[in-house]
């Protein structure tokens, strides 16, 4: 691990270090996480970001998680999403800055976030 590449281009090559791999979509960087608690926990589901939020990347996290609708949350602000059929919700991350790997430390919120997921 070296010093963290920057922007969308810098995401997606943290997400392939991380063993991923990410395709790019309809302006939304598209890959999956697999969370360990909740409705979800073990399967692999399909997630983004949009690349105009990873402008600021890795100081800024985006704060937009795109999900496919059958994602659904208890309680959640969301908006249409570029991706047909999904929608993206409204999940900041907390604490940020505190993990020596920003992408690292954004799939354990993304995990996270489907934690809370129905």
């Amino acid at each position: 691990m070296g010093s963290p590449q920057v922007g969308a281009d810098g995401f997606v090559v943290g997400l392939r270090e991380c063993g991923l791999d990410p395709v790019v979509e309809d302006g939304v960087v598209r890959f999956q996480a697999k969370p360990v608690a909740g409705a979800f926990a073990g399967t692999e589901v399909d997630c983004g970001v949009a690349v105009e939020e990873l402008g600021s990347w890795p100081t800024v996290p985006p704060h937009w998680v795109h999900l496919p609708s059958a994602v659904r949350f208890p309680r959640t602000n969301s908006r249409n999403s570029p991706i047909a059929g999904w929608l993206k919700h409204s999940r900041p991350p907390s604490g940020w800055g505190n993990d020596v790997d920003p992408v690292w430390a954004y799939l354990a919120h993304v995990r996270g976030v489907l934690g809370e997921a129905e």
